[in-house]
């Protein structure tokens, strides 16, 4: 899965429409199929609920520290403030709490299949982006792949 090339493109349709497509088939698999996880103890959903707000609180950090245009793949700048001082995709890292709270409030068994497949495009799609930043950006993103890890 690799970043479209800065354009919106046929890849960078393909990309986002499988993306929501895994998105909203784990969330409506989790709702149909709430409880069937066998998890009967609240305090599982309070975890849940705990990873969700914090997964997504770092996600849309990011999201506000890089921008709409090059969160989605298009065109943009090097950012290496903000949450991106610390690990190089705090989008990702963010996105695997997401999920996986998704599926401890939802007590969905069902919903873990889809959320697997979730979580390892997550951890997945900053090795394939890589290449692509390198060509990029050059210098600049070598130097900053030298000072700050990948996730964390």
């Amino acid at each position: 899965m690799a970043p479209p090339s800065g354009q919106a493109g046929w890849q960078f349709w393909l990309v986002w429409v499988l993306i929501g497509l895994l998105i909203i088939g784990t969330l409506y698999i989790g709702i149909v199929d709430y409880g069937s996880l066998g998890l009967a103890a609240l305090h599982w959903r309070v975890a849940g609920g705990v990873l969700l707000v914090l997964g997504n609180g770092l996600a849309w950090w990011g999201v506000a520290a890089l921008g709409t245009r090059p969160t989605t793949g298009l065109a943009g700048e090097l950012v290496t403030g903000g949450p991106y001082r610390f690990p190089r995709n705090p989008q990702y890292i963010g996105d695997i709490p997401i999920i996986a709270g998704f599926v401890l409030a939802s007590n969905s068994l069902l919903a873990l299949w889809p959320a697997l497949l979730a979580m390892i495009r997550a951890f997945i799609a900053p090795f394939a982006e890589k290449p692509w930043l390198e060509a990029r950006l050059g210098d600049a993103y070598s130097d900053y792949k030298q000072r700050v890890r990948r996730f964390i």
